[in-house]
């Protein structure tokens, strides 16, 4: 088949797209079912590891409950289908990909996955607890708290989301020194201005509260110093690799040109000419030689034994 027949038209990637995201459809009204049963069983373990004991959340319209638990929902279906989202989404993009990024994207998805999950973790046995005991710290006898159960589900799930997104911070700063876009000392030079677009971010993927932001914004910035100690480790590496396969290249061209098989020595009175050709030549090859030889030591050139 040419290239011509493989080539689509954008309707017929348009097309491609929407069976993609009704595919997605599907796999989350698959597992929606599942996850609202479990829905209720999610609000109590948020409360019980993310919240001081005796805590209680308050609804405040008949239907809250209900809409937070579709929420919660939407959201497990979506985070247990996710591989398959990913298949769907790679089986979508691998025509438009080269064989190098193809390969750079397959080392990255493993990680990917592990650095989303590790910044949620994170996020839930650290970062909410301590946002909650700030928060509960300020009440007095004037002063009761009164959270809600929608905001509070609104909150969580944006920190969770948000340092699942943050923590891929690593493979971001790795893939643009390792891929040549952006240069390592640039980045160390530049560390002001990667702070500010941190807390750019932080302000986007966390409540609007000072305190949520600080807490995204270290552990990030953190990740970013431990992304330039790795990618410039990566970098000696591949340095060293490429010194070492261009060291290998030249001392086999060097060795390819020196290789030349020495002279071999012959004895001449066990060399004697016979009807192979091969020993026919050697044989005569040896007899200028020892012309030349003996003219030589007649003009005492060569002395003689």
């Amino acid at each position: 088949m040419s290239v011509l027949e493989n080539h689509k038209t954008f309707i017929e990637h348009l097309e491609e797209l929407r069976l993609v995201i009704i595919r997605i459809i599907i796999t989350v009204a698959i597992l929606l079912p599942v996850t609202f049963f479990f829905a209720d069983d999610t609000i109590q373990l948020l409360i019980k590891y993310t919240c001081p004991p005796g805590f209680s959340l308050r609804y405040f319209s008949p239907m809250e409950p209900l809409f937070v638990q579709i929420k919660i929902s939407l959201l497990g279906a979506f985070i247990i289908g996710l591989p398959y989202i990913a298949y769907i989404g790679w089986k979508f993009l691998v025509p438009a990909l080269y064989p190098e990024e193809r390969r750079r994207i397959k080392q990255f998805a493993l990680s990917s996955w592990f650095l989303f999950i590790a910044g949620v973790t994170f996020c839930f046995y650290f970062i909410i607890p301590a946002m909650m005991r700030f928060s509960l710290s300020m009440q007095s006898d004037e002063l009761r708290p009164a959270i809600g159960l929608s905001k509070y589900i609104g909150i969580v799930g944006m920190l969770l989301i948000g340092f699942g997104v943050i923590f891929q911070l690593p493979i971001a700063v790795f893939f643009l020194v390792i891929s040549g876009i952006v240069k390592l000392s640039t980045l160390r030079k530049q560390r002001a201005v990667v702070l500010i677009i941190i807390l750019t971010l932080s302000a986007l993927l966390t409540p609007p509260d000072i305190f949520s932001q600080i807490m995204m914004a270290v552990p990030t910035y953190l990740l970013f110093e431990f992304s330039l100690i790795f990618s410039s480790i990566a970098m000696r590496n591949q340095q060293k690799n490429e010194t070492y396969e261009s060291e290998n290249i030249q001392m086999a061209e060097n060795s390819d040109a020196t290789n030349i098989p020495p002279a071999a020595h012959y004895d001449d009175d066990l060399l004697e000419p016979d009807n192979s050709s091969a020993n026919y030549n050697r044989y005569h090859s040896r007899i200028p030689v020892k012309r030349k030889l003996r003219s030589r030591s007649k003009h005492g050139r060569i002395p003689r034994k």
